[in-house]
């Protein structure tokens, strides 16, 4: 059975990845309606300039929120449970598909909004608005797309699973980027709000580098910088601002990212020549691009085994025993050991989840709550506990207590499958080399 703990710390951890995120996603779409609505010109017969702002940043930012009502199938008890959260979260609403729905459907409410207040749209009104609904939840998808936690944005043509593996799931250098509209929004109620997400930034940046004083140095004079050009220039300057920046954070990490790839597979090669590296799970710690989460999945010798480590891609600048740390890995559900490589400037490992591909495969195969959870799991683990089978992802096994990507398999396993979704788990590929071998389960 699963302790009352363990429920309330899978709970807690996805309301607060919720809440946060969602601020991320708010203000990006805050920016990108600004920055349109400001470089657009007027069309005569149409809403005035600030109405058409008005519209162009609220259907913008609520677009970059709308997927996320995926989440109402698993709060509204639609879908319940960790497997409801995992395998509904960033579904079918975070897809091409679902955004252009969803667009649409926002767009009706823009237009029924406009009926009650009595605003007239003209036609470059009504596709400015559209376009903004669109964009704003095309943005969502595609920053969510960015991390490791994933989405399927092709289905239902392609129901596997993007990893962007470039940006952390809470970035405070996007918020920081919105910094310059302090000056330019018209209510005190936005100013507020984005005057403590900088605060937030800056505070979280200084703490987390705190050992890095060039680092807190560069973070504070790109706080003042866009402060200063948010209160001399022009409101349209300033939201160009704001978006370059937003553009100039996402190329550093997705530059970075690839760079870190690389560095991967050359230390994966070198350290563990006789293993197959099948996946890397790559995560940028927050406000430093020079320090990524590393977990190497590979297989050998009939062992599969996640390696979990620091990698600093200028460890002549910052080598990766001095990267500042979120705790990941250091206590977890899953058995970690030791590595059996050494640490260097460039990785410093943390630990390492080692088992028998046969015995994953044996666990899996017929077990409907496993192969639902699998359906999400990349970096999957198993073990016993309390004489009970233990499920769950590495890329979220953040203490002792189960959280909300571990489940406790039923025994007897249910006889149905509780929810019926199409996405390809990650590591299919495993699974199926183990049937084509006919390893013998539990070998």
């Amino acid at each position: 059975m699963r302790s009352r703990g363990s429920l309330q710390g899978g709970r807690g951890f996805r309301a607060q990845s919720a809440r946060m995120d969602n601020l991320t996603h708010s203000l990006i779409g805050f920016v990108a309606g600004d920055a349109i609505a400001r470089s657009t010109a007027d069309v005569p017969g149409g809403l005035s300039a600030a109405t058409r702002r008005s519209y162009f940043v609220t259907v913008a930012a609520i677009g970059s929120n709308i997927p996320d009502l995926d989440l109402l199938l698993t709060y509204g008890g639609f879908a319940p449970g960790k497997l409801g959260y995992l395998l509904h979260h960033r579904g079918h609403t975070h897809t091409i598909v679902g955004c252009v729905v969803l667009a649409l459907l926002l767009y009706g409410c823009a237009e029924l909004w406009a009926r009650l207040a009595k605003d007239r749209f003209s036609r470059s009104d009504r596709l400015g608005i559209l376009g903004m609904a669109l964009l704003g939840a095309l943005l969502h998808l595609l920053m969510d797309g960015l991390n490791s936690y994933g989405v399927h944005p092709y289905w239902p043509f392609d129901n596997g699973w993007v990893y962007g593996d470039s940006v952390f799931i809470i970035e405070p250098l996007y918020w920081l980027a919105a910094a310059p509209l302090i000056f330019t929004v018209r209510t005190w109620f936005a100013r507020i709000v984005l005057s403590l997400a900088a605060l937030a930034a800056v505070g979280i940046g200084l703490y987390l580098n705190r050992e890095q004083p060039l680092w807190v140095a560069g973070i504070v004079l790109v706080a003042l910088a866009l402060l200063i050009a948010g209160k001399r220039s022009s409101p349209r300057t300033v939201a160009l601002v704001s978006i370059s920046a937003m553009f100039a954070i996402t190329a550093v990490l997705v530059v970075a990212g690839r760079a870190t790839a690389r560095e991967v597979a050359s230390f994966a090669a070198t350290m563990f020549p006789n293993d197959e590296t099948i996946d890397h799970v790559l995560t940028p710690l927050p406000t430093n691009p020079l320090c990524w989460d590393v977990l190497l999945i590979q297989t050998g010798g009939g062992q599969y085994t996640v390696r979990h480590g620091v990698v600093a891609i200028a460890p002549s600048i910052l080598p990766a025993a001095n990267c500042p740390r979120l705790g990941l890995g250091e206590h977890t559900s899953a058995p970690m050991t030791p590595v059996p490589a050494p640490s260097s400037a460039r990785v410093q490992w943390v630990g390492e989840f080692t088992m028998s591909q046969a015995a994953l495969a044996s666990i899996v195969d017929g077990n409907c709550e496993a192969s639902e959870l699998m359906q999400f799991a990349r970096a999957p683990f198993a073990m016993e506990r309390e004489q009970r089978h233990v499920l769950g992802d590495l890329r979220f096994d953040r203490g002792p207590e189960l959280g909300f990507a571990e489940i406790e398999l039923s025994d007897p396993p249910p006889q149905r499958c509780q929810f019926h979704v199409p996405w390809i788990p990650p590591r299919l590929s495993l699974l199926r080399s183990l049937q084509r071998t006919g390893e013998a389960p539990g070998s």
